[in-house]
């Protein structure tokens, strides 16, 4: 029988960048931060995880092991959310999330969510319409159209909606610098966000924010330099 992972443990790398270096990364089962300077490569081993994963029960390729709990698991759920190069980005990421979002059922994750928006947008004086099937705002009596709020927004919102689509299950969510136009408030709750809205999610992220691990997640930060052999 086919079983999924509920975290993974390790990531080996060879031959990253022409061979030249190797990444060998051990993960705390719930969040886990990249850090290093500009172009030392934490992009480059996100995407290199994020292949691995997809990979996961199939014919692996020979240079990324890895390794889960338990270890026999061969199906491995997994989001993978980066910043975009460009604003219309934002409104296709959304777009792709409403159309999911329409068959998810009103139930108490649901309500977390909308309290988790309508605390974080509370500064603008905009809530959800909580019993539409799409996620809709509303602000000083009028219907929003999602492709006017900032980039900020619209990304604070894929990440919350691609949270509660997994629907408290087991997965790894990838991110790549996830703070990019995110507000230092947001930076500073969003791990612990994404944790209440999913206990169970193993957070595997890239950052250069420290706000993002100020509060209570220094002890989760990994240099590149720490992991490369």
């Amino acid at each position: 029988m086919e079983k999924y992972a509920e975290y993974i443990k390790e990531i080996e790398i060879g031959a990253l960048w022409k061979g030249r270096k190797h990444i060998l990364w051990h993960l705390d089962p719930k969040v886990n931060v990249l850090s290093g300077a500009n172009g030392i490569g934490k992009s480059t081993i996100l995407r290199r995880v994020a292949s691995g994963v997809m990979a996961l029960g199939e014919k692996e390729p020979s240079d990324i092991t890895i390794v889960t709990h338990p270890a026999d698991a061969t199906l491995l759920r997994y989001d993978v959310i980066t910043t975009p190069d460009v604003r219309s980005e934002f409104d296709s990421n959304l777009s792709a999330l409403q159309e999911r979002v329409v068959h998810y059922p009103h139930n108490e994750r649901w309500d977390m969510f909308c309290d988790i928006v309508d605390k974080m947008f509370t500064a603008t004086k905009k809530t959800i319409v909580r019993d539409e099937a799409r996620v809709t705002l509303m602000q000083w009596g009028e219907r929003l159209d999602l492709r006017l709020l900032s980039s900020g927004e619209k990304q604070l919102l894929v990440i919350l909606m691609t949270v509660l689509l997994e629907d408290g299950d087991p997965t790894i969510l990838l991110m790549d610098e996830p703070e990019v136009s995110l507000h230092i408030e947001w930076q500073q709750t969003l791990i612990e966000t994404i944790l209440l809205l999913n206990p169970n999610v193993q957070i595997i992220l890239s950052t250069h924010s420290p706000a993002l691990i100020m509060n209570g997640w220094m002890d989760k930060v990994t240099e590149v330099s720490d992991i490369t052999l």
